[in-house]
């Protein structure tokens, strides 16, 4: 589905352990609105949404974001690595609820930066809104430091924060690729 309308057209990848919050931030971002059932993705789903960025003051493009929402489950990990190539973009989530999901973000950005070593990523502490929080933000924070990757903290559930993080990656992107 491809836009002859648009200026730039950008692949974003959804990375994370299962039930982190993936398909439920590209569905705030695309659609406005928040599943309240967990539903595991099998394999890859893809999403597609064109925005408007203004990447210089006063200069403003039409961008097409594919999104392709990967599984987190163990199992997909060779198909991950093949869907990722090509991607200008990547977000890596974990459940501010879960700290094993924090853990295991390390893995996610090496497999990623083995694929797309150029491409802009950045670190998402999903589920803020929830009161039973035990990844504190200073965690992600050192983490993204250590990593040198944006960190953005987000709730699908609300919709915080979900907009900017993929507007702000496609300016980068844009700036990176284009400029």
């Amino acid at each position: 589905m491809v836009d002859s309308e648009v200026d730039y057209i950008l692949k974003m990848v959804a990375l994370g352990d299962g039930a982190v919050g993936k398909t439920s931030c590209i569905m705030r971002f695309t659609e406005n609105r928040f599943g309240e059932k967990y539903k595991a993705t099998i394999g890859t789903s893809i999403a597609v949404k064109n925005i408007q960025v203004e990447f210089r003051k006063g200069e403003v493009s039409k961008t097409q974001i594919v999104l392709w929402d990967l599984a987190g489950q163990p199992s997909y990990k060779d198909l991950r690595s093949r869907y990722m190539h090509g991607s200008s973009m990547g977000f890596i989530v974990y459940d501010v609820t879960r700290p094993s999901t924090f853990m295991n973000t390390y893995e996610w950005y090496r497999n990623f930066q083995a694929v797309c070593p150029t491409a802009v990523t950045v670190l998402v502490a999903n589920k803020v809104d929830r009161e039973d929080r035990l990844v504190p933000e200073e965690a992600g924070v050192m983490l993204s430091n250590w990593l040198g990757l944006k960190y953005i903290e987000t709730s699908a559930k609300t919709g915080k924060n979900v907009n900017e993080m993929f507007i702000e990656c496609s300016r980068e992107a844009i700036l990176k690729d284009y400029t």
